[in-house]
């Protein structure tokens, strides 16, 4: 047995590299002034690389200081354990399956770290090895949905992005760390990366607006965050009309954004009935803290299941209906709302005829923002 032997997996490669270091630097502080240090790069180009890969870390592991010296090895970056056509190769998966062992029988005197990222999670090449290692950490993939009811990859992105913007010595408005995560949350280097970018936009000791995320911060891997919503939300026409040119630059058709929008105004449609009843008090912030748990207890077995539904208002999390969702109910009445929901079936009846979208779109934002019900 090795004298410690780490696995960290997981698709987000800042955070399994993060911790795949803390291990290495407290097993080499571990083995004191003495020991021998290795960090071996796991990166498989092509399946060709594998027994290079194999035969590099296998010698290092086999081979000992001929003084008997402690030993410590990271293989890092290996991107054997996912659905790629390099990955799911007969020859990787004997490779890979060799320097496990190889890794798990080690002589005592050695501490290996592997950190495996991207990682399938359908693969039990490392699982196998759970009972082995003295630590094994399989990180979560970030949720498709990002501050759904259970999303601590996003919680815990909020907390780097809110750090850094203190670092870099700028200032954000409420909503701004999510709105970065909603855009970029599938990596969490990218989402440092892009507080940096919106720092440098806003310059020092300036503030940095929801709107220059979506300005700025492009969309990244699954996310399904559209501008032009937050626009409407805001109900700026400017930003709305500038979106819109944005989106359809991109994007050949409507469905999409009409598909977001129309679970946006679902949500909104029952806040602001549940504000006119008097049930909760919506600002341009959105809601204080606890009147939706408030409102929760007394409305929530009214809706039924719990099963988080843009058709049941009190199933989605706390904070995305109290600040993301609620500052718009400030913004149009229900009658108003009602008639955005009607102006979507619209726009999608006549996408299926095969009429111009974009138009059909353009007029239906004129008309929710620039008049007034």
């Amino acid at each position: 047995m090795p004298a410690f032997f780490a696995i960290v997996a997981g698709k987000d490669e800042f955070l399994v590299d993060r911790d795949a270091r803390a291990f290495y630097e407290k097993a080499s502080k571990k083995a004191g002034a003495d020991v021998e240090k290795e960090i071996i790069s796991g990166l498989m180009i092509r399946i060709e690389d594998a027994p290079k890969i194999e035969r590099q870390f296998t010698d290092s592991a086999q081979t000992l200081s001929m003084f008997g010296g402690p030993k410590v090895i990271w293989l890092r970056n290996f991107n054997w354990i996912t659905d790629s056509v390099q990955g799911k190769s007969d020859e990787a998966k004997e490779c890979a399956a060799r320097i496990l062992k190889v890794a798990s029988e080690c002589a005592e005197e050695v501490s290996v770290i592997i950190s495996a990222t991207p990682y399938d999670g359908r693969r039990k090449d490392l699982s196998d090895f759970k009972s082995i290692a003295h630590e094994f950490i399989v990180h979560s993939p970030a949720s498709k949905s990002p501050f759904s009811k259970e999303d601590p990859q996003a919680e815990m992105q909020m907390d780097y992005a809110c750090k850094r913007f203190q670092e870099l010595g700028v200032k954000y408005e409420r909503g701004v760390p999510e709105a970065i995560i909603g855009r970029v949350g599938q990596s969490t280097r990218v989402v440092l990366m892009e507080c940096e970018k919106l720092a440098i936009y806003a310059g020092p000791g300036g503030t940095i607006k929801e709107s220059d995320v979506y300005l700025v911060v492009p969309t990244f891997g699954d996310g399904d965050f559209f501008e032009p919503i937050e626009a409407w939300a805001a109900r700026n026409l400017p930003w709305a009309l500038e979106a819109l040119d944005r989106y359809f630059f991109n994007e050949s058709t409507c469905r999409p954004l009409l598909m977001a929008l129309q679970s946006r105004l679902r949500l909104l449609i029952q806040l602001r009935s549940c504000v006119d009843a008097g049930d909760m008090k919506v600002t341009a912030s959105g809601l204080a803290k606890g009147q939706f748990a408030t409102a929760a207890t007394r409305h929530s077995a009214t809706f039924g299941s719990a099963v988080k539904s843009s058709a049941n208002l009190f199933s989605q999390n706390d904070w995305y209906i109290s600040v993301k969702v609620a500052p718009a109910a400030a913004n149009y009445s229900l009658g108003e709302l009602i008639d955005a929901q009607l102006a979507c079936a619209e726009c999608f009846d006549l996408a299926n005829k095969g009429g111009d979208e974009e138009q059909a779109v353009r007029t239906m934002f004129l008309r929710a923002l620039a008049v007034r019900r």
